[in-house]
């Protein structure tokens, strides 16, 4: 699969920037970490992620159509099925929220181009770890609890916030 990162409202470095800082913690959990690097060697089907600076554009899920729209300033959770997720969020603190919340909400539009995907995606390895990861019932609900269960005994990211591309600094 190409994965894309592209904005209308972020320059394409603050865009890819704010993707790559974003996953960089969700790669702190060996299914997120595992499940993009699937997405990113795919070679059939190609995925955008179009970054908003804007929360009214944020998390839309269009994978079936080859994009998904996440908003770096996504406050509240997309999913409130996950309830791994909003009880690792609830743990955070408060300062770290919306930057976290911003941050699973990308998890949660992964989780679902995956889901999403599945059938035209090879996305099970022979070795894979996860017997739940199985390609005829590949749910999003459970990567994003399982990966929420992973990062809640990780350590939280040292920023607590987007300024760095927002303020353009």
């Amino acid at each position: 699969m190409t994965l894309s990162v592209t904005s209308k409202t972020l320059s394409d470095y603050d865009a890819q920037w704010a993707f790559n800082t974003a996953t960089a913690f969700l790669r702190k959990s060996p299914i997120a970490d595992y499940l993009v690097k699937q997405l990113e060697k795919q070679k059939t089907v190609t995925l955008t992620v179009e970054v908003y600076a804007d929360p009214a554009q944020a998390n839309r899920n269009t994978s079936d159509h080859g994009v998904i729209e996440w908003s770096v300033l996504s406050n509240d959770l997309s999913s409130n099925e996950a309830s791994e997720v909003t009880a690792f969020l609830s743990r955070t603190p408060i300062e770290q929220k919306p930057y976290l919340a911003s941050q699973l909400n990308l998890l949660h539009l992964l989780a679902l181009a995956c889901q999403q995907l599945n059938n035209q995606l090879d996305l099970r390895d022979a070795d894979a770890p996860w017997p739940w990861l199985d390609e005829k019932t590949l749910s999003a609900v459970d990567i994003e609890n399982h990966v929420a269960r992973e990062l809640s005994e990780q350590p939280l990211p040292d920023e607590q916030n987007w300024d760095r591309i927002l303020n353009g600094k």
